[in-house]
């Protein structure tokens, strides 16, 4: 009994001192309630508390950061959401449908004046409701995805694009074949740098080659340089996936998963907890990607708003895009259900805009758009199920690193599937 004691003990220590401690400072970290007028609701509970693939429909929110130190109106350390991300998944039908509302967007965000949906989590994180500052950030985030569309969210997770660097150098870096030669004029010049808002010239070479954390990066966070367009992206972001899936399958792993842990510390934040996302990882491992809705709220779902000059009168650009939601609602309840709803802020302008026929063009010509039909998908994703494609052999994460890496990708490459 004694060497029992001992060794259960001894075995406790071990696991507090290597993933205890950055594991809880990961998970289970619940989002502020707000209500419809930007203040603390107590009353209501953000997130859910049940098994999350108990059979109801759960919608969580991925929210990433391209840096942790952007801040807004000249508030420095209060970051930004540049992805905003609804994954909403039926796990009795195995639907999955992603709604990616554009950083840009301009919303309705409770207690504040209407701003770009990635102005939400920065409001939310200079707000002080709480001690903590990713709770209120993600709080906020939330309220404002509910006070635009109607969404109930159960969970979120936020992600913090250094960490990615930080897991791809703990594990030695990656061997990438770059499809081709890629430049990129206008390339975000934010890490490492104390122009958190400048861009740079960036250049990759075509062909095999070691990248580094930062390159890896750069070479799966460039838009504006592959030819094949955002298919072109999803290329590379699938070349990294699997570069640093073959580095997390190494016998070395082991050693490294502390040094794992610790380096998602700062840079991952969600309210589930560790079994949670072993489940979810595990979940996502089962998922066909051809059967994964998409929607998109770029045009012709949404437009640039023009607002007079208060110069000269004369209507500009104001580099925000507003909601059509006579084009967003149909396919938003085909997602969503029927209580899904759509608020715009055209209705405070007076604007009555509609997508122009350039917009129309775009969206028939990009492969983003992909139609939300629930019907059709949950047909589809269950002939999967019927052909034993579901089968695929679960995780073995005792710890629970491997899930909250997979976690991370999820949100860095903006896409429910994992390896």
């Amino acid at each position: 009994m004694t060497v029992l004691i001992i060794s259960t003990g001894g075995l406790y220590w071990w696991y507090q001192a290597n993933f205890g401690s950055a594991v809880s400072q990961i998970t289970g970290h619940k989002a502020t309630s707000f209500n419809s007028k930007g203040k603390e609701d107590s009353s209501q509970s953000a997130t859910s508390n049940g098994d999350i693939l108990s059979g109801k429909r759960i919608n969580i929110l991925l929210l990433g950061s391209d840096n942790d130190g952007k801040g807004n109106n000249g508030v420095n350390g209060s970051p930004l959401a540049q992805t905003d991300i609804v994954v909403t998944i039926d796990p009795s039908t195995h639907y999955v449908g992603m709604l990616s509302i554009p950083r840009d967007m301009r919303v309705f965000i409770p207690g504040n004046s209407p701003g770009k949906m990635d102005y939400a989590f920065s409001y939310g994180y200079q707000s002080n409701v709480s001690k903590d500052h990713y709770a209120d950030a993600a709080g906020l985030a939330i309220a404002t995805v509910q006070e635009n569309f109607n969404i109930p969210i159960d969970y979120y997770a936020w992600v913090g694009l250094d960490g990615f660097i930080k897991v791809i150098e703990t594990a030695g870096g990656v061997d990438v074949d770059a499809l081709h030669p890629m430049v990129d004029d206008v390339y975000p010049n934010d890490i490492s740098t104390k122009d958190i808002y400048g861009f740079k010239r960036l250049y990759i070479a075509p062909g095999p080659q070691h990248m580094s954390g930062v390159q890896a990066l750069e070479y799966v966070r460039t838009r504006h340089s592959d030819l094949g367009g955002d298919f072109g992206r999803s290329v590379r972001q699938q070349q990294v996936l699997t570069a640093l899936k073959g580095k997390l399958q190494s016998t070395d792993t082991v050693n490294k998963l502390p040094e794992y842990a610790k380096d998602l510390v700062g840079y991952l934040k969600t309210d589930m907890q560790v079994t949670d996302v072993i489940k979810m990882a595990n979940f996502a491992r089962n998922i066909n990607t051809a059967n994964i809705n998409k929607l998109i709220l770029s045009p012709p779902y949404s437009g640039p708003l023009s607002l007079p000059d208060p110069k000269t009168g004369k209507n500009t650009n104001t580099g925000d895009f507003v909601p059509y939601c006579s084009k967003i609602l149909p396919d938003l309840q085909k997602m969503f259900g029927d209580t899904a709803s759509c608020k715009s802020v055209l209705s405070l302008y007076g604007n009555a805009a509609t997508p122009s026929q350039q917009d129309t063009q775009l969206a028939q010509n990009n492969p983003s758009h992909v139609n939300a039909d629930v019907p059709n998908a949950t047909a589809s994703t269950q002939q999967m199920v019927s052909s034993g494609a579901m089968s695929v052999p679960q995780l073995n994460d005792p710890f629970g690193v491997r899930s909250l890496l997979d976690l991370m990708m999820m949100v860095t490459f903006e896409t429910v599937k994992v390896e």
